[in-house]
Protein backbone atom coordinates (compact mmCIF):
# COMPACT_ATOMS: atom_id res chain seq x y z
CA UNK A 1 0.00 0.00 0.00
CA UNK A 2 1.55 3.29 -1.12
CA UNK A 3 1.53 6.32 1.19
CA UNK A 4 -1.19 8.88 0.46
CA UNK A 5 1.20 11.58 -0.94
CA UNK A 6 2.65 9.09 -3.45
CA UNK A 7 -0.84 7.98 -4.48
CA UNK A 8 -1.91 11.58 -5.03
CA UNK A 9 1.05 12.10 -7.37
CA UNK A 10 1.19 8.75 -9.18
CA UNK A 11 -2.53 8.36 -9.89
CA UNK A 12 -2.94 11.61 -11.90
CA UNK A 13 0.23 10.77 -13.86
CA UNK A 14 -1.19 7.35 -14.79
CA UNK A 15 -4.48 8.89 -15.89
CA UNK A 16 -2.68 11.54 -17.97
CA UNK A 17 -0.47 8.88 -19.57
CA UNK A 18 -3.49 6.76 -20.51
CA UNK A 19 -5.25 9.76 -22.06
CA UNK A 20 -2.17 10.70 -24.05
CA UNK A 21 -1.80 7.15 -25.37
CA UNK A 22 -5.48 7.06 -26.39
CA UNK A 23 -5.20 10.42 -28.16
CA UNK A 24 -1.93 9.76 -29.97
CA UNK A 25 -2.19 11.26 -33.47
CA UNK A 26 -1.88 9.01 -36.50
CA UNK A 27 1.37 8.70 -38.47
CA UNK A 28 -0.02 10.83 -41.30
CA UNK A 29 -1.03 13.56 -38.83
CA UNK A 30 2.44 13.52 -37.27
CA UNK A 31 4.10 13.89 -40.67
CA UNK A 32 1.75 16.75 -41.53
CA UNK A 33 2.60 18.50 -38.25
CA UNK A 34 6.31 18.10 -38.98
CA UNK A 35 5.95 19.49 -42.51
CA UNK A 36 4.03 22.47 -41.16
CA UNK A 37 6.75 22.92 -38.54
CA UNK A 38 9.48 22.96 -41.22
CA UNK A 39 7.46 25.21 -43.54
CA UNK A 40 6.78 27.68 -40.71
CA UNK A 41 10.49 27.77 -39.88
CA UNK A 42 11.43 28.44 -43.50
CA UNK A 43 8.81 31.19 -43.68
CA UNK A 44 10.22 32.79 -40.53
CA UNK A 45 13.73 32.48 -41.90
CA UNK A 46 12.76 34.22 -45.13
CA UNK A 47 10.80 36.90 -43.29
CA UNK A 48 13.59 37.68 -40.82
CA UNK A 49 16.56 36.94 -43.10
CA UNK A 50 17.67 40.57 -43.10
CA UNK A 51 17.46 40.76 -39.30
CA UNK A 52 19.54 37.58 -38.93
CA UNK A 53 22.24 38.67 -41.38
CA UNK A 54 25.79 39.58 -40.39
CA UNK A 55 25.23 43.18 -41.47
CA UNK A 56 22.16 43.52 -39.24
CA UNK A 57 24.06 41.96 -36.33
CA UNK A 58 26.89 44.45 -36.71
CA UNK A 59 24.45 47.38 -36.82
CA UNK A 60 22.60 46.38 -33.64
CA UNK A 61 25.63 45.04 -31.76
CA UNK A 62 26.47 48.29 -29.94
CA UNK A 63 22.94 48.77 -28.59
CA UNK A 64 22.77 45.13 -27.50
CA UNK A 65 26.17 45.43 -25.79
CA UNK A 66 25.01 48.51 -23.86
CA UNK A 67 21.96 46.60 -22.63
CA UNK A 68 24.06 43.60 -21.56
CA UNK A 69 26.59 45.78 -19.72
CA UNK A 70 23.79 47.36 -17.69
CA UNK A 71 21.63 44.24 -17.34
CA UNK A 72 24.00 41.29 -17.64
CA UNK A 73 21.83 38.60 -16.01
CA UNK A 74 18.74 39.62 -17.96
CA UNK A 75 20.81 39.79 -21.15
CA UNK A 76 22.17 36.28 -20.59
CA UNK A 77 18.71 34.83 -19.91
CA UNK A 78 17.17 36.53 -22.94
CA UNK A 79 19.98 35.39 -25.21
CA UNK A 80 19.82 31.84 -23.82
CA UNK A 81 16.11 31.66 -24.64
CA UNK A 82 16.69 33.13 -28.11
CA UNK A 83 19.58 30.79 -28.92
CA UNK A 84 17.71 27.74 -27.61
CA UNK A 85 14.70 28.66 -29.77
CA UNK A 86 16.67 28.93 -33.02
CA UNK A 87 18.54 25.69 -32.26
CA UNK A 88 15.22 23.90 -31.69
CA UNK A 89 14.07 24.86 -35.19
CA UNK A 90 15.29 23.25 -38.45
CA UNK A 91 17.63 26.19 -39.10
CA UNK A 92 20.51 25.53 -41.51
CA UNK A 93 23.09 27.74 -39.76
CA UNK A 94 23.49 29.49 -36.41
CA UNK A 95 26.85 31.12 -37.11
CA UNK A 96 25.75 34.77 -36.76
CA UNK A 97 23.96 34.33 -33.38
CA UNK A 98 27.01 32.41 -32.14
CA UNK A 99 29.31 35.29 -33.07
CA UNK A 100 26.95 37.69 -31.32
CA UNK A 101 27.36 35.58 -28.15
CA UNK A 102 31.11 36.11 -28.31
CA UNK A 103 30.71 39.84 -28.89
CA UNK A 104 28.24 40.31 -26.02
CA UNK A 105 29.53 37.92 -23.37
CA UNK A 106 33.16 37.15 -24.19
CA UNK A 107 34.85 33.86 -24.97
CA UNK A 108 34.15 31.94 -21.76
CA UNK A 109 30.58 32.99 -20.96
CA UNK A 110 29.68 33.11 -24.64
CA UNK A 111 30.96 29.59 -25.24
CA UNK A 112 29.18 28.21 -22.17
CA UNK A 113 25.88 29.75 -23.27
CA UNK A 114 25.96 28.55 -26.88
CA UNK A 115 27.42 25.15 -25.98
CA UNK A 116 24.63 24.17 -23.59
CA UNK A 117 21.81 25.90 -25.47
CA UNK A 118 22.85 24.36 -28.82
CA UNK A 119 23.00 20.89 -27.24
CA UNK A 120 19.61 21.32 -25.56
CA UNK A 121 18.01 22.93 -28.62
CA UNK A 122 19.45 20.31 -30.97
CA UNK A 123 18.19 17.54 -28.70
CA UNK A 124 14.74 19.14 -28.71
CA UNK A 125 14.70 19.08 -32.53
CA UNK A 126 16.02 15.49 -32.43
CA UNK A 127 13.11 14.43 -30.19
CA UNK A 128 10.54 16.30 -32.31
CA UNK A 129 11.80 14.50 -35.42
CA UNK A 130 11.83 11.14 -33.66
CA UNK A 131 8.29 11.52 -32.31
CA UNK A 132 6.74 12.89 -35.50
CA UNK A 133 8.62 11.10 -38.28
CA UNK A 134 10.71 8.14 -37.14
CA UNK A 135 8.12 5.33 -37.17
CA UNK A 136 6.51 6.34 -40.47
CA UNK A 137 9.77 6.84 -42.36
CA UNK A 138 11.31 3.62 -41.06
CA UNK A 139 8.26 1.68 -42.27
CA UNK A 140 8.05 3.39 -45.66
CA UNK A 141 11.76 3.60 -46.44
CA UNK A 142 13.28 0.82 -44.36
CA UNK A 143 15.68 -0.22 -47.14
CA UNK A 144 16.97 3.34 -47.54
CA UNK A 145 17.96 3.61 -43.88
CA UNK A 146 19.68 0.24 -43.50
CA UNK A 147 23.19 1.70 -43.45
CA UNK A 148 22.22 4.42 -41.00
CA UNK A 149 20.59 1.93 -38.65
CA UNK A 150 23.62 -0.39 -38.79
CA UNK A 151 26.01 2.47 -38.08
CA UNK A 152 23.97 3.84 -35.20
CA UNK A 153 23.41 0.38 -33.74
CA UNK A 154 27.15 -0.27 -33.38
CA UNK A 155 28.98 3.07 -33.21
CA UNK A 156 26.15 5.53 -32.67
CA UNK A 157 28.09 8.00 -30.52
CA UNK A 158 31.09 8.06 -32.87
CA UNK A 159 28.90 8.56 -35.95
CA UNK A 160 27.01 11.42 -34.28
CA UNK A 161 30.26 12.97 -33.04
CA UNK A 162 31.82 12.86 -36.50
CA UNK A 163 28.79 14.56 -38.02
CA UNK A 164 29.11 17.41 -35.55
CA UNK A 165 32.82 17.85 -36.25
CA UNK A 166 32.40 18.36 -40.00
CA UNK A 167 32.86 22.09 -40.80
CA UNK A 168 30.00 23.64 -42.76
CA UNK A 169 27.53 20.94 -41.72
CA UNK A 170 24.04 22.52 -41.47
CA UNK A 171 23.24 22.70 -37.77
CA UNK A 172 19.84 20.98 -37.89
CA UNK A 173 20.84 18.17 -40.30
CA UNK A 174 22.35 15.76 -37.71
CA UNK A 175 19.37 16.29 -35.37
CA UNK A 176 16.84 15.48 -38.09
CA UNK A 177 18.78 12.58 -39.61
CA UNK A 178 19.73 10.95 -36.29
CA UNK A 179 16.19 11.46 -35.02
CA UNK A 180 15.24 8.82 -37.59
CA UNK A 181 17.80 6.37 -36.21
CA UNK A 182 17.91 4.35 -32.99
CA UNK A 183 20.63 6.36 -31.23
CA UNK A 184 19.73 7.12 -27.62
CA UNK A 185 18.82 10.66 -26.60
CA UNK A 186 21.68 10.76 -24.09
CA UNK A 187 24.26 9.79 -26.71
CA UNK A 188 22.89 12.35 -29.14
CA UNK A 189 23.04 15.09 -26.50
CA UNK A 190 26.58 14.16 -25.47
CA UNK A 191 27.84 14.01 -29.06
CA UNK A 192 26.29 17.41 -29.81
CA UNK A 193 27.74 19.00 -26.67
CA UNK A 194 31.22 17.63 -27.33
CA UNK A 195 31.27 17.74 -31.12
CA UNK A 196 30.24 21.39 -31.43
CA UNK A 197 32.76 22.77 -28.93
CA UNK A 198 35.49 23.54 -31.46
CA UNK A 199 33.30 25.09 -34.14
CA UNK A 200 31.37 27.10 -31.56
CA UNK A 201 34.60 28.40 -30.04
CA UNK A 202 35.79 29.49 -33.48
CA UNK A 203 32.60 31.50 -34.00
CA UNK A 204 32.52 32.89 -30.45
CA UNK A 205 36.15 33.96 -30.67
CA UNK A 206 35.51 35.59 -34.06
CA UNK A 207 32.63 37.50 -32.50
CA UNK A 208 35.11 39.43 -30.38
CA UNK A 209 36.13 41.18 -33.62
CA UNK A 210 32.62 41.33 -35.08
CA UNK A 211 33.05 44.79 -36.65
CA UNK A 212 36.05 43.58 -38.69
CA UNK A 213 34.29 40.56 -40.22
CA UNK A 214 32.65 41.06 -43.61
CA UNK A 215 31.65 37.45 -44.27
CA UNK A 216 31.26 34.25 -42.26
CA UNK A 217 33.69 32.62 -44.70
CA UNK A 218 36.41 35.03 -43.55
CA UNK A 219 36.61 33.13 -40.26
CA UNK A 220 37.84 29.87 -41.77
CA UNK A 221 41.26 29.46 -43.27
CA UNK A 222 41.95 26.44 -45.53
CA UNK A 223 44.23 25.05 -42.81
CA UNK A 224 41.48 25.28 -40.19
CA UNK A 225 38.93 23.58 -42.46
CA UNK A 226 41.38 20.77 -43.27
CA UNK A 227 42.23 20.28 -39.59
CA UNK A 228 38.56 20.01 -38.67
CA UNK A 229 37.87 17.55 -41.49
CA UNK A 230 40.73 15.38 -40.28
CA UNK A 231 39.41 15.67 -36.72
CA UNK A 232 35.96 14.54 -37.90
CA UNK A 233 37.50 11.31 -39.20
CA UNK A 234 39.07 10.46 -35.81
CA UNK A 235 35.89 9.21 -34.04
CA UNK A 236 34.96 6.99 -37.00
CA UNK A 237 38.50 5.57 -37.13
CA UNK A 238 38.47 4.95 -33.39
CA UNK A 239 35.07 3.26 -33.63
CA UNK A 240 36.27 1.08 -36.53
CA UNK A 241 39.40 -0.03 -34.63
CA UNK A 242 37.38 -0.81 -31.49
CA UNK A 243 34.92 -2.87 -33.53
CA UNK A 244 37.73 -4.86 -35.15
CA UNK A 245 39.31 -5.54 -31.73
CA UNK A 246 36.03 -6.85 -30.39
CA UNK A 247 35.68 -9.14 -33.40
CA UNK A 248 39.21 -10.49 -32.94
CA UNK A 249 38.81 -11.18 -29.22
CA UNK A 250 35.37 -12.71 -29.66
Amino acid sequence: MLPLPCTLVIQPVKILKQKLLKNTPSAATKILIFLVFVAATLALLLFFKDSLSLEAAKESASAALNFVENNRLEGILIFMAFYFAICSLPMPFVSVPTMIAGFLFGNIDGLLIVSFMSALGGTCLFLITRYLCSDWIQKKFADKFTSLQKATNTDSFMVALSMRLVPGMPFSFPAILLGLSRISTLKFYASTQLGLLIILFVYVNAGRSLSEINSVQDIFSPQLVLSMLLLAVVPLTFGFISKKKKMLFN
